[in-house]
């Protein structure tokens, strides 16, 4: 169980000061290598060992505002292990080390256990407001461990000039790929036009505006397909005026050329991309959900069949770093991580538009839940009866371990073994030990 080997082998006092710390946000111009043959300061091996176990415990600190009976889940309680594997994994001393193939192989294996937490809490917290933090500081571990990995493999993903105009093109057709993909060769794919209106390039990461891009037209293809094929049978009575009229002008040859267009415009400070279509999108797609595909079903049912509370993943998938990125709740927070900013106009009848600004400014620093994790102790400790504790304006060392205590005596406690509660000062297994097999 979870008070054993993995908790026991880091000492509370390591814990405790991680679970105090401060993140060291990072920006895309730290990211970049500028003419120097060894890797940026924000992806070298020194700072991803000493940056991630505080971003992961971050992450364990907002799970610990969850009530007791929901710390109890499995699935919060495999996510929590897994956090705590992982930071045993990279406080080890030889990680740094370490051949580069091996840190190489070793890092993929964290991100991609990242994104099988990723998801996993997707489908335990979609109705929670907290979702959207832990998806800020979850990514940002991603986009972390993903330059370094860029890096070392030279696969093109790396923080550079790209062109805005080529990314979206490619974004539009992989979108269009994926719906033919899902629904048959044989199914008309609606056009989405693109109309550039800027020739200047962007300093940014290739994917993530790829993805950005990729998920606001699958989003207005699902809708378009979705309008195309409801019943033309219908009973004009039962629409409004307003829809009979905009439906009237939208079927008017001289109206052939609507539908989806996508512009991409910029200026002096930012670059701007406007997707028009003219009908509205889902309203289900707006909303916080499980990953899915193209059309609509739930995906990564393997990923939950492997969910246990006392024992991680075997069997790691590369796909899984994919479809933690999936939706349109995960695009705001891709686009927000470096000052950008999407957003959406959809009206019933009229059609919809998606913006999306991103700032040119490659030193902004990342997106980060600062004031969300600075209150999040009071909450716990209130759920536990700390109320003294909860009372402490600052979240000292002290008042750190006794948020820690509290948080793994909660997740620790078997209600078949009431007697098994974590032992802070029991560590019988050595560090090197426990992270021997990672």
């Amino acid at each position: 169980m979870l008070q054993s080997q993995v908790i026991n082998v880091l000492p509370r006092r390591i814990l405790a000061g991680l679970w105090a710390s401060q993140e060291t946000r990072v920006s895309q111009q730290q990211q970049q290598q500028h003419n120097e043959p060894s890797l940026p300061a924000a992806s070298a091996p020194s700072f991803l060992c000493s940056e991630l176990p505080v971003r992961y415990t971050h992450i364990l600190r907002l799970l610990s505002t969850l009530s007791p009976d929901a710390l109890q889940s499995p699935i919060v309680r495999n996510v929590a292990h897994s956090y705590l594997h992982d930071i045993c994994t990279l406080l080890h001393p030889s990680l740094q080390g370490t051949s580069p193939r091996a840190l190489r192989n070793i890092l993929t294996k964290l991100q991609q256990r990242q994104a099988n937490s990723l998801i996993r809490l997707r489908y335990a917290l979609s109705n929670s407001t907290m979702l959207d933090n832990i998806n800020t500081i979850g990514f940002g571990i991603q986009l972390l461990l993903d330059q370094h990995l860029s890096w070392s493999n030279q696969d093109g993903n790396e923080v550079q000039a790209v062109c805005p105009v080529t990314i979206a093109k490619q974004a539009i057709d992989d979108a269009r790929h994926a719906c033919a993909s899902a629904l048959g060769s044989q199914s008309d794919i609606p056009e989405i036009r693109l109309q550039p209106r800027i020739e200047t390039e962007l300093t940014y990461i290739p994917n993530i505006l790829h993805r950005v891009l990729y998920e606001t037209s699958l989003m207005a293809l699902r809708a378009k397909i979705s309008d195309q094929q409801q019943p033309s049978s219908s009973s004009s009575s039962e629409k409004s005026w307003l829809q009979r009229t905009w439906n009237q002008l939208r079927n008017n040859p001289t109206n052939a050329q609507q539908g989806i267009e996508l512009q991409v415009f910029g200026g002096p400070t930012s670059v701007g991309f406007r997707l028009n279509s003219d009908v509205p999108l889902l309203p289900s797609d707006l909303l916080q959900d499980v990953p899915r595909d193209p059309i609509g079903i739930p995906t990564c049912a393997r990923i939950l069949g492997q969910t246990s509370d006392t024992k991680l993943d075997q069997h790691l998938d590369s796909s899984a770093v994919w479809d933690a990125m999936s939706g349109w709740r995960s695009a705001k927070v891709l686009a927000s991580h470096f000052g950008g900013n999407l957003d959406v106009m959809s009206v019933d009848g009229l059609g919809a538009s998606v913006y999306l600004a991103l700032d040119r400014d490659a030193s902004l620093l990342e997106r980060y839940p600062s004031r969300t994790l600075a209150t999040a102790h009071k909450m716990l400790l209130r759920h536990h009866g700390r109320a003294a504790a909860a009372a402490t304006p600052a979240l000292t060392l002290q008042t750190a371990q006794i948020q820690l205590d509290t948080f793994i005596n909660a997740i620790s406690h078997d209600p078949q073994t009431p007697e098994r509660f974590y032992s802070p000062h029991h560590h019988s297994v050595s560090l090197s030990a426990a992270v021997g097999h990672a």
